[in-house]
């Protein structure tokens, strides 16, 4: 007679966090979708004499060590939400080193192709309104809209003025002249990719939050992957996913919180707070960088 079994786990995905808006994640079959393929490494600015103010900024906030492009284990899908340098400056030498599909949105496709020298037929360009159905994934295109932070501290970036054509390029050692910090904030995209075996995870970068719930309504999705808005509260954090209907919430663009010093180990744990008296059935978390997670269905005797 078979011994009984008291424990079963049935594995949904695998991703680990690397910077910013960049998660590795692999599928059940092994594909490997990487999202704003982005890392910037520390010693980038230990050659310069001095740093100015704004480097100073860009170190704090942006500056890692302990990663390369040599440590992604594949990228057969990169997924990039918007063209902005610090989404994209690895998409070159990802593509160049894997060779994988680049999903981009449609008004920037063409600039993201010229300006890392990636193949235009590996280049695929995304319409919102539209779903994909790909060999390993199902990918749902939603409109989005990029956070308006210097409008809202009056900083207007015209077009005619010098200082905004490379923004976020030359200080993450993008090829410049370029058009990506223009085109980044007119084409911002909000995503559902749904597996093989019906895992769906929602990527939602921009503003247009109560938006983009609207869209996904009827989606159910499993994982959300959010932008923590330095603004947000742990309440409007928490009230967010709830919205959303999410189980699991992993956040986008945390990496906001070093340039005031904040724990965010201790917001994360403020919003599970507030969930739990929402009586909420769900949990946010906060991922370590570089750091695997295994997301799975289990059942377990108690």
């Amino acid at each position: 007679m078979n011994a009984h079994i008291d424990l079963a786990q049935s594995e949904a995905l695998r991703l680990r966090w690397i910077s910013v808006q960049c998660y590795e994640m692999v599928l059940p079959n092994g594909k490997v979708i990487v999202t704003d393929p982005f890392y910037w490494d520390g010693s980038n600015y230990d050659a310069l004499p001095s740093l100015n103010r704004q480097q100073e900024a860009e170190r704090k906030v942006y500056a890692q060590t302990g990663f390369s492009v040599e440590s992604f284990t594949g990228a057969d899908y990169i997924l990039i939400s918007h063209a902005h340098g610090d989404h994209t400056n690895l998409t070159g030498k990802l593509w160049n080193r894997f060779y994988g599909r680049v999903l981009v949105p449609a008004g920037a496709a063409e600039e993201i192709a010229r300006v890392y020298n990636i193949p235009y037929g590996a280049v695929m360009p995304l319409y919102p309104g539209n779903t994909y159905y790909l060999d390993d994934f199902t990918l749902t295109v939603y409109p989005g809209a990029h956070d308006n932070r210097a409008f809202r501290e009056g900083r207007f970036l015209r077009p005619d003025r010098s200082e905004n054509q490379n923004m976020g390029s030359d200080a993450f050692g993008i090829p410049s002249p370029n058009r990506l910090a223009g085109l980044g904030y007119m084409f911002c995209f909000n995503f559902l990719i749904e597996t093989q075996q019906n895992y769906r995870i929602d990527f939602s970068a921009g503003r247009d939050f109560p938006d983009h719930v609207r869209h996904v309504a009827d989606k159910s999705p499993n994982l959300m992957l959010r932008h923590r808005i330095r603004t947000y509260t742990p309440e409007e954090y928490a009230r967010q996913m709830e919205a959303m209907g999410a189980q699991l919430m992993m956040p986008l663009h945390h990496n906001n919180a070093r340039a005031s010093d904040e724990d965010l180990d201790e917001y994360f744990q403020r919003v599970n707070q507030v969930l739990q008296a929402d009586k909420y059935p769900g949990v946010a978390f906060n991922p370590r960088p570089y750091q695997w997670y295994r997301i799975y269905t289990g059942i377990s005797g108690i």
